[in-house]
């Protein structure tokens, strides 16, 4: 079986039927398929694993050679992946970044950066965000034999690792990698300490989620089309809320939202909403939750009638970057604000929209004596500069 045939396309996802474990050197590791396919592998205490109602079927064929494979990786004789029939269920562009991860040598890394460019070419794009590609990776439903464990940070940072930076390590010293190159990141967090680095004041410094999400994302151009949907519903949530409080609730909602896949959330029915409403770990508001439905199909709308929700935006924006922390709201903000309400979108008035176009970096809004304002026009910097309450946006 080929590379395109191992990750091709399916219809429907979530269909694990069969589980069984494997006892590692990194720990017990859970084996999800359908009965045919492979289509889990996730040591046990990944952060994105979360115990299914599957029935446990050691004898299973797939699983057997799942296992065989296993042993061979672990007594450290490279095992081909192509006698294995997996079958990753995710978005077109996960699959996409998944399949890369699949030429990448045994014994060798690739930076995020490095994967990002590669799957630039494939869509014939000038450049790829870096964060787009490393969502898709730290979402990767068979770790080890689809090598997510081989990517690391541009300078050697061994970072986003859903199995954890010690069981990464590990798998990259079986291999064989050159370890003096690599660090973990908790060194560099030491390196920082002896020189402070200032951030934007709404930052809350004691929320390591919000320091990365400041640092990584806010204000960053990432045009992925799953990446504007996620945005778009989870600010959707933040009406009269803090960002904070959805952002401590980001891995929650992805598990309740099915990994904001559009094409499910479009057809959800009541007996998902209410099962929505019994998550204590997402915001439950009905009136939201509806509205995420609803935003959902018009979102799929939108995109159709322009081709991506990206060019939808772009005819507001010419795909430029606006530069500005005074505001909360712009004639921007409300132009797209105004056409999205009229389209029959929910929850997108003017100040979630802007807060909405900062996260997606529309808008670039770091304060001058943020260490990422550098990045800013030097327009910006004849600019008033106020403190942007990212919380109340």
């Amino acid at each position: 079986m080929n590379k395109n045939q191992c990750l091709k396309k399916i219809k429907e996802t979530n269909n694990v039927r069969y589980q069984c474990n494997y006892h590692s050197p990194l720990g017990n590791i859970i084996l999800g398929s359908d009965g045919t396919h492979l289509l889990s592998l996730q040591l046990e205490n990944s952060r994105y694993y979360v115990t299914k109602k599957a029935t446990v079927k050691e004898e299973l064929p797939v699983f057997q050679k799942t296992k065989e494979w296993l042993d061979a990786y672990f007594e450290q004789k490279n095992p081909s992946y192509e006698s294995l029939n997996l079958l990753p269920q995710g978005t077109d562009f996960q699959k996409q970044v998944w399949q890369y991860l699949l030429t990448i040598p045994y014994g060798t890394t690739a930076s995020y950066r490095d994967v990002a460019k590669e799957i630039a070419k494939k869509q014939h794009k000038n450049s790829m965000s870096s964060q787009a590609v490393g969502n898709a990776i730290g979402h990767n439903p068979i770790m080890i034999i689809i090598p997510c464990h081989r990517v690391v940070g541009a300078t050697g940072n061994l970072t986003g690792y859903a199995g954890g930076l010690e069981a990464k390590s590990k798998l990259l010293t079986l291999e064989g990698v050159d370890m003096s190159k690599l660090y973990l990141p908790k060194e560099k967090n030491k390196q920082q300490e002896k020189t402070p680095i200032s951030r934007c004041s709404w930052c809350n410094l004691e929320n390591e989620r919000y320091i990365k999400y400041h640092d990584e994302e806010w204000g960053s151009s990432n045009f992925e089309e799953h990446y504007l949907f996620e945005m778009l519903i989870l600010e959707s949530f933040q009406a009269g809320l803090s960002w904070e409080c959805v952002l401590n609730k980001r891995e929650n909602f992805r598990r309740a939202f099915d990994n904001f896949d559009l094409e499910k959330i479009s057809r959800y029915q009541e007996d998902k909403i209410e099962s929505l409403m019994d998550n204590s770990g997402i915001i439950r508001n009905r009136r939201k939750i509806i509205a995420a439905i609803i935003n959902a199909q018009i979102f799929k709308e939108i995109a159709q009638e322009f081709g991506s929700f990206r060019q939808y935006l772009f005819t507001f924006t010419e795909g430029k970057t606006v530069y500005e922390n005074d505001k909360t709201h712009s004639e921007l903000s409300d132009k797209i604000s105004k056409d999205l309400r009229q389209r029959g979108m929910k929850f997108v008035g003017t100040t979630i929209i802007y807060s909405y176009l900062q996260a997606i970096g529309v808008i670039n809004s770091h304060e001058e004596n943020c260490f990422l304002f550098s990045k800013t026009d030097t327009s910006s910097k004849n600019s008033k500069k106020t403190r942007l309450l990212k919380g109340n946006n």
